[in-house]
């Protein structure tokens, strides 16, 4: 009777088949989960979907209550997703940087997966100011961030956000 490869391994190692499998088994997920390798942002706390509760005005004190908006912010690796569902307005997208305590958007375009995303200019910037972003390059100095507050200063303005 010919032995097949399985039963000729374990009588070579003398282990039963049983040991075989599960040995085999074993090694298989050692060698899975070790190739993988884990993408991380390296943003912290940073990343994930913020609601934007409240702007301050700066050199008029006033305050702006919009924690009954829909407006968010949702960061993740290195692009802003701005996004406004009170009024399902377009969404948006940008670049960013937080590095050193400070929070640099860039490149914002109105998103358009069908016809190619549509970079915004000095013209059509005002768009974005309803999330707190006036410029096509925004830097913010981070104030405060956690994994449920975040508070961001441009000089002008104080954004409030809350984590989702």
């Amino acid at each position: 009777m010919k032995k097949n490869r399985s039963e000729r391994l374990s009588h070579f190692l003398n282990i039963s088949f049983s040991q075989y499998l599960i040995f085999s088994i074993s090694l298989f997920l050692i060698f899975t989960f070790t190739s993988c390798e884990l993408e991380t942002s390296g943003n912290g706390d940073l990343d994930g979907f913020w609601h934007l509760v409240q702007v301050d005005t700066l050199q008029t004190g006033g305050i702006k209550d919009t924690s009954k908006d829909l407006i968010f912010w949702s960061f993740q690796v290195n692009l802003l997703e701005l996004s406004d569902h009170t009024n399902l307005n377009d969404i948006y997208m940008a670049r960013f940087n937080h590095d050193d305590g400070q929070l640099k958007v860039t490149q914002p375009c109105l998103y358009n997966r069908d016809n190619g995303n549509e970079m915004l200019t000095e013209e059509n910037v005002n768009a974005i100011s309803q999330y707190g972003i006036n410029a096509l390059e925004e830097t913010f100095r981070v104030e405060g961030l956690s994994g449920s507050r975040m508070t961001l200063s441009n000089g002008t303005l104080r954004l409030n956000f809350k984590k989702m």
